[in-house]
């Protein structure tokens, strides 16, 4: 059983809303930001999350290790659950999530290590799949 408001359409608020702060970066800086990164990271991350949550995981299976804040076995997961057969997603949309899992379940784009390098993923595709796990899954919500 769920926790009051950890459902899938309490996700949606918040998975949109960091995609909207995304944007508000993107737009302000002249350069690519791990700010950004982290941005888009958790909005992948929780329209993932809503995505299992209306397949019937519990908040507690997705608060385990496992899962956590590893995009790679969210995705995984989300795909094993028929994920394509609701919305398209592409070879590079799902290399994107995985590379950015990298560096985002390490938390090094909130903890910046100084000199070390990042493998980031090209930011165009990221918010593409970005906006498409926010948007093209709603309708899905709204059935609850």
């Amino acid at each position: 059983m769920n926790i009051k408001g950890e459902t899938s359409i309490g996700f949606i608020k918040s998975f949109q809303e960091f995609l909207s702060a995304v944007n508000l970066v993107l737009n302000k800086v002249d350069e690519v930001s791990l700010p950004s990164y982290f941005l888009l990271g958790r909005s992948i991350e929780l329209s993932l999350k809503a995505y299992l949550l209306h397949c019937g995981l519990s908040i507690s299976e997705l608060r385990k290790r496992k899962f956590g804040h590893n995009l790679r076995a969210l995705l995984t997961e989300s795909l094993t659950r028929e994920l394509e057969q609701k919305i398209e997603i592409q070879e590079v949309e799902k290399g994107v999530i995985e590379l950015l899992s990298y560096d985002y379940a390490d938390k090094r784009f909130e903890y910046r290590v100084t000199d070390g390098e990042y493998c980031l993923p090209l930011i165009d595709v990221t918010c593409q799949i970005a906006d498409k796990l926010a948007y093209e899954l709603t309708h899905l919500y709204s059935k609850q």
